[in-house]
């Protein structure tokens, strides 16, 4: 009985937890279709204008590929960094493994606004773009998500074992690590570099603070708007939290069916 009651209490508070979570969503969404609603719980009817105003707005157009500009070129500088040094973690001197999980939880100790103060102070009179400066903080603020999902890829096989018989075939170092390494990680680097551009993609404090006005990308184009039209901003931030939900979809089916493979062959395995 005290268990079936402890059942009962946790699915109600599971579902007021949903509800609190689920609602604020909803009721965006429907604000972003809804021609008027004012002091009303319905909205008094339904229009596709605000969303056909936003993608004929070329500020919004322009902001959004800023932001997938951003998120592209920050997402390749983050696996040309950090991939060579999980594949020598992995590969070469495990002992190092240890270092890197401590560096990867520095970007949730320090404050973005620290960091960007910071950076700020350091590179602001030194003859470097501030682009390259915003590109490479971004980069290592993924360093968690980038550094995480990799490394599980390297976990799934011996790929010491792999590269040294790639060597003794006659392979060279890069070639080995094309033909051997990449093929069997490429689940984890795809995973990997979605999670990086979605971090590029809706970044806003170094943004913001590292170029300001001068480089609008979707999230800053995103705060303008809600100053002035707020239907508008929900528009954007249905666009952006559908964006958000097809990456979380497609990650969640590739590490599905990788999940279905290895099973199938632990299956083959015990079969032989």
């Amino acid at each position: 009985m005290e268990k079936h009651a402890d059942k009962v209490i946790a699915k109600i508070v599971i579902a007021l937890i949903s509800v609190y979570l689920v609602a604020p969503i909803i009721a965006t969404i429907m604000y972003s279709f809804a021609k008027s609603w004012v002091n009303t719980i319905l909205p008094d009817g339904w229009t596709l204008e605000w969303y056909l105003q936003l993608v004929t707005n070329s500020d919004f157009l322009s902001a959004l590929i800023r932001s997938i500009i951003l998120g592209i070129v920050t997402t390749i500088i983050a696996m040309c960094c950090f991939l060579p040094v999980v594949f020598y973690a992995n590969v070469y001197d495990e002992s190092i493994k240890a270092r890197l999980r401590f560096i990867t939880v520095l970007p949730f100790t320090i404050p973005g606004i620290v960091l960007v103060t910071g950076l700020v102070r350091v590179y602001a009179n030194l003859p470097i773009p501030q682009m390259l400066v915003l590109l490479l903080a971004i980069s290592l603020l993924s360093l968690p998500v980038t550094y995480q999902a990799l490394d599980n890829a390297f976990i799934a096989h011996d790929f010491r074992a792999m590269f040294e018989q790639a060597l003794i075939l006659g392979d060279s170092p890069l070639k080995a690590f094309v033909k051997v390494v990449i093929p069997n990680i490429r689940v984890g680097m795809f995973i990997a570099m979605l999670l990086t551009f979605t971090s590029a993609f809706g970044e806003y404090v170094l943004t913001n603070i590292i170029l300001g006005g001068n480089y609008e990308t979707l999230k800053i184009y995103m705060y303008r708007l809600m100053q002035s039209n707020g239907q508008a901003s929900s528009v954007l931030t249905t666009v952006y939290f559908f964006f958000l939900a097809v990456i979380s979809i497609i990650m969640i089916a590739i590490m599905k069916r990788q999940g279905n493979k290895k099973v199938e062959e632990v299956g083959d395995t015990k079969k032989l």
